[in-house]
């Protein structure tokens, strides 16, 4: 498998999880506070954050130890799904307490280590968001600062954090999970998660209605009837 078939059967693993209870949010290539290391999925369920990272046959594991100490800082818990031709390498990588999977080509998961689950800081959750989101966090935060203990004030920001994620990919999210109800997640279904492909969708239905008009306009004007 590539890594969206990965990714394609990664998702479906998560429904089968998450069933009798509410589906995460979920979203594709989300970047960590500008490290430069994109996670390749992202997933608030209830009150836990935690990232995907996938390494088909075609992948190297170049960038593993610094994507992995990246997870380990902004992640509860770190899932990474691997082909089995990296197995073997994986022994000299600090995973930083990953959940390790590995991927066949039936397309079947196999868990290989646990991993740890961890409670992430809800100041570096919110330096995940936007800058804008995370002024208006803090100033939602500081209006009841002083009845706060430091504990209640970690609670307030990870609450904050699951409520920008949730307005910002909850849309998207929704839309996939939607699309997919009740049958297999395809590769092709992964671009519902980007939050881009409906307004997408939406220019070139503009774009072809506008080609539509100008092609009968230009008919119209060609035509007998028209010339006399």
């Amino acid at each position: 498998m590539d890594e969206n078939g990965i990714k394609a059967v990664a998702l479906a693993r998560i429904r089968r999880e998450a069933r009798g209870r509410n589906l995460p949010v979920v979203t594709s290539e989300f970047s960590l506070n500008g490290t430069g290391i994109r996670a390749d999925l992202a997933l608030l369920d209830r009150d836990t954050f935690y990232g995907v990272e996938i390494k088909s046959a075609s992948d190297t594991l170049k960038r593993l130890p610094s994507q992995m100490e990246g997870y380990a800082r902004y992640f509860d818990r770190t899932e990474l799904i691997v082909a089995p031709k990296h197995l073997d390498s994986l022994g000299d990588i600090d995973l930083y307490g990953a959940k390790v999977w590995r991927a066949e080509a039936s397309g079947n998961l196999d868990v290989l280590a646990l991993g740890d689950l961890r409670r992430i800081s809800g100041q570096w959750l919110l330096h995940l968001l936007t800058a804008e989101d995370e002024r208006r966090a803090n100033r939602a935060i500081e209006q009841h600062a002083t009845e706060l203990s430091p504990i209640d004030i970690d609670h307030a920001r990870r609450a904050e954090f699951g409520r920008a994620f949730h307005k910002r990919y909850g849309p998207t999210s929704n839309r996939f999970w939607e699309a997919v109800r009740g049958r297999p997640i395809r590769v092709e279904d992964l671009k519902l998660l980007s939050r881009y492909h409906a307004e997408r969708q939406q220019r070139q239905e503009i774009e072809r209605e506008r080609a539509q008009r100008w092609a009968t306009w230009v008919e119209a004007m060609q035509s007998p009837s028209h010339a006399i």
